[in-house]
């Protein structure tokens, strides 16, 4: 006699909030929850599955080896209820329960608020949840099916994107730049030959990547990896070494003199940004809205 798997897709959601946190306090403020209710899904769905879930180090988790397996599949069912649910608000009238943004951080966030507040203004009866995520992080969260739409900083060419529906977005100048303080202004700074300069870079948010060292963009031998470009302006302030940053979060850094361009060859390139969503999961009425009025605001 084949024996049945008690879990819920609550338990199922909780499990993927902490694996995405990295902890189970951080999933309990995902969730709008207080920790002991995450901290019973978790063990009432290690129980059902009969085998270790997580294991904690200090304030934070990780997914054991099963854990990491029953995730895989667990994202699989979260998929096909998040359709279900979809098909089912779609045919009471067109309106997503809810609607799900992943945006790339390097992004500037005015174009995305005058969005917000636009549908807030509609009253709309979806709800709106936005996460920020680095790199390719922001592809995986839509493919994964964690998103319905997507703000990524764009496709490589000759990439496929025959899957996708996409829509240009405004360019995203990135420059290379460096404390007024730090030594490096004083030089001319060669690409070929980094030296022991320390290179800032912020870290892939995907989980394919998580578990190793994100490339230097340049070739350095020591690079400094954060989480986001916030806390990258901080530390560049600060003089800690030079990278890369979007313009609009340094001009004013610029036009002070905190911040300088490397003196180097190349001192900016620029990103094509666009907005992604899936052909074969069409958007609803709030997504549509949502992507026309960003593409109004430029």
């Amino acid at each position: 006699m084949t024996s049945q798997l008690n879990f819920t897709l609550d338990q199922l959601r909780v499990l993927d909030a902490a694996a995405a946190e990295g902890s189970l306090a951080g999933a309990a403020r995902r969730l709008h929850r207080v920790p002991s209710a995450i901290t019973y899904q978790v063990q009432e769905l290690e129980s059902a599955v009969g085998v270790p879930l997580i294991e904690r180090a200090g304030r934070s988790v990780r997914l054991t080896a099963a854990g990491e397996r029953i995730l895989l599949a667990a994202r699989e069912v979260l998929y096909a209820a998040s359709d279900l649910e979809r098909v089912a608000t779609d045919l009471a009238g067109g309106w997503e329960s809810e609607l799900r943004v992943v945006v790339d951080g390097a992004l500037p966030l005015e174009p995305l608020t005058s969005s917000i507040l636009r549908l807030a203004a509609a009253e709309i009866p979806s709800r709106l949840r936005l996460d920020v995520q680095y790199k390719e992080g922001v592809l995986d969260s839509l493919a994964s099916g964690a998103a319905d739409l997507a703000l990524y900083l764009g496709f490589d060419a000759g990439t496929d994107t025959s899957a996708w529906e996409v829509r240009p977005l405004a360019p995203l100048e990135m420059l290379l730049v460096v404390s007024a303080v730090h030594p490096l202004r004083e030089r001319t700074f060669d690409p070929d030959r980094p030296g022991h300069d320390i290179e800032l870079v912020v870290r892939d948010s995907s989980p394919m990547r998580s578990g190793a060292s994100s490339a230097s963009f340049i070739g350095s031998r020591n690079v400094f990896h954060l989480s986001d470009f916030h806390s990258k302006r901080v530390a560049l302030l600060a003089g800690v070494g030079y990278g890369w940053i979007p313009r609009h979060l340094v001009a004013d850094d610029l036009e002070a003199g905190r911040l300088v361009l490397v003196p180097a060859s190349l001192q900016s390139w620029t990103y094509e940004p666009v907005i992604v969503w899936g052909r074969q999961r069409p958007l609803g009425r709030a997504g549509r809205l949502f992507v026309d009025s960003l593409l109004e605001a430029g």
